[in-house]
């Protein structure tokens, strides 16, 4: 089955290879986002880092409130690549600025579910380094994600609450749990591997004490590794979004009712019938 969802996933991008564009409107907006912080706050709490002091509770709360916008800018431009799927499973086939439309249209709530899940994240990791129980909120950081797995993809293509989208969630994820690490474990030892290769280019390149090979390694490595970002989560969207079809699609198995076998009494003498 889950063969079935990976080539799927490949058929859908090979049908629409314009979704890339979105992942990599992501990484632009991301980049100019940063960029202007970096021209406005960021610049004055480099100095203060340069001289040796803590920001200003005012650039602390710029620091918090630019988490924010590039969470929500992240979370906006997955939810348009979810929507654009969601519509070509449904045989359907919008264009890339319908899809950034329909979820402009729904920017408060993705807004407030971005802020939810990386707050929560956030908490859950520095929980982490509490002493002696760092075992326990590793384990809530993983059922965290575990549950929250197809709340972007409820949100997108159910319109739902974000409440009734984490249950709606919890729901789905139960059908799909080994298809879900399944597929966290492809692109993570994919992006391992493409990682692993990088460096070992740059090393390569060092070694030959050359600038203009170290320069155009360098430049090459970068290249790869935006494109393969750029791929690796065009792909996981697509991934998920099948994920999100196929359980929703798939009807919940009842657990099977329970039957005593050390009674030898008739169903009519313990109170039930078969």
């Amino acid at each position: 089955m889950r063969r079935g969802i990976i080539r799927t996933a490949f058929g859908v991008l090979k049908r629409r290879p314009a979704l890339l564009c979105l992942p990599a409107m992501n990484i632009a907006a991301l980049a100019a986002v940063l960029t202007a912080a970096w021209l406005l706050p960021l610049s004055g709490v480099r100095d203060r880092a340069l001289d040796g002091q803590e920001p200003t509770t005012a650039q602390t709360a710029e620091l918090f409130a630019l988490l924010a916008l590039l969470s929500c800018v992240g979370t906006y431009f997955t939810a348009a690549l979810l929507h654009s799927v969601h519509a070509l499973l449904d045989d359907d086939r919008p264009t890339i600025r319908t899809s950034l439309r329909a979820m402009l249209r729904r920017l408060p709530t993705l807004a407030c579910w971005s802020v939810l899940g990386n707050t929560v994240g956030a908490l859950l990791r520095i929980a982490e380094s509490t002493v002696g129980v760092s075992w326990l909120f590793d384990l809530a950081g993983l059922s965290w994600s575990l549950l929250t797995y197809f709340a972007l993809p409820v949100l997108v293509a159910e319109r739902s609450g974000l409440l009734a989208a984490l249950r709606r969630s919890l729901t789905l994820g139960r059908q799909e749990l080994g298809a879900q690490v399944a597929g966290f474990a492809r692109v993570f030892l994919t992006t391992v591997l493409v990682a692993f290769v990088g460096v070992a280019t740059l090393i390569l390149a060092v070694e030959t004490d050359d600038v203009a090979v170290m320069l155009a390694a360098a430049g090459g490595v970068i290249v790869v590794w935006l494109l393969t970002g750029i791929a690796s989560s065009t792909l996981s969207g697509i991934y998920r979004m099948s994920l999100y079809h196929r359980a929703a699609a798939t009807p919940l198995r009842p657990f099977p009712p329970f039957r005593s076998s050390r009674s030898a009494l008739p169903a009519a003498q313990v109170g039930f019938w078969p």
